[in-house]
């Protein structure tokens, strides 16, 4: 029998990038969809650099790859972006991912990985947030994630589509090219720049490092058929804003960081992972000191590219 494939979309992002280096070095045959170039190149995937198509285009993608399983890791990537056009970001983020649950559908692929977000919640209780917490979405990018969980459940429940979503949490690390506070307060200290923020003061943010996506998508990916379809996926402690200030400030003594007492609109709790630890066997391993420090290392080490 010929070798399945696995199709990544988003290929050349901050989570495709990782997981396809990932999954190629451990053997698996890779084709990545995605308009961009890699950020470096990867060794045994199939890069088709194209956009995102709709449902035909996708559909013929499969069947001339052999594709077998899918991670959705492509669309618009936060509620910074596109922010004048939301049409593109429902074009982009909601009927698309619709084609390729259809697609994927009618071509009988085996797993279908979603990477969504806890955006998706948008405002959550502040004790641990659970898969089944109400989506009250601030954005329309939030909206577009928990309308596309929806699509997928319905898909899962109906059609049998074996179909898993993982509600990523804030995501930093090396490669984010989007606004991010982490991100901000390196970058802004690194320049000699004041970093100024109108929320962080008092505030905890569920972080989680771009290596712990990348474990806990790659485990969806392999797990056998899960009892439910959403999964949360965040870091292993919940950080105060002002502890990530005094990491940067470890490293770099002279930085300038204010953090403004305004709450953000879409307040989040503290994610549980325990449906993660028990049907996915993953758990988070990057804590904000360790994540951070990483992060400043790669940036001092890739000025240059940063």
């Amino acid at each position: 029998m010929t070798e399945k494939t696995i199709l990544i979309t988003g290929a050349c992002g901050l989570v495709g990038h990782p997981l396809s280096q990932l999954l190629t070095a451990r053997g698996d045959k890779v084709v990545g969809l995605d308009p961009a170039d890699p950020p470096t190149p990867v060794d045994g995937m199939t890069h088709i650099q194209e956009p995102f198509g709709d449902f035909h285009m996708l559909s013929a993608l499969l069947k001339d790859h052999n594709v077998g399983k899918i991670v959705h890791a492509g669309g618009i990537s936060g509620p910074m972006l596109a922010k004048d056009t939301p049409h593109l970001i429902n074009r982009v983020n909601l009927i698309s991912t619709i084609d390729l649950a259809e697609a994927a559908y009618r071509a009988g692929i085996e797993r279908f990985v979603y990477c969504s977000s806890g955006s998706a919640y948008g405002v959550t209780p502040d004790s641990p947030v659970r898969e089944d917490t109400p989506f009250r979405p601030t954005s329309v990018y939030g909206a577009t994630k928990a309308a596309s969980d929806l699509v997928l459940m319905a898909y899962r429940d109906e059609y049998d589509l074996d179909v898993v979503g993982l509600r990523y949490s804030s995501v930093y690390g090396p490669r984010r090219s989007t606004d991010c506070a982490i991100r901000t307060m390196i970058e802004d200290a690194m320049a000699g720049r004041e970093s100024k923020f109108d929320w962080g003061a008092g505030e905890f943010w569920p972080f989680v490092y771009v290596d712990d996506i990348v474990t806990a998508t790659s485990a969806a990916l392999d797990a056998p058929k899960t009892p439910q379809y959403a999964y949360n996926v965040a870091g292993p402690d919940m950080p105060a804003v002002q502890r990530i200030a005094e990491l940067v400030f470890e490293s770099f003594p002279n930085a300038l960081i204010e953090l403004g007492a305004n709450p953000r609109r879409d307040k989040r709790g503290r994610f549980d992972l325990s449906a993660a630890e028990r049907d996915l066997n993953w758990s988070p391993e990057w804590d904000i000191e360790r994540g951070v420090n990483a992060y400043i290392e790669w940036f001092l080490a890739n000025r240059a590219n940063a």
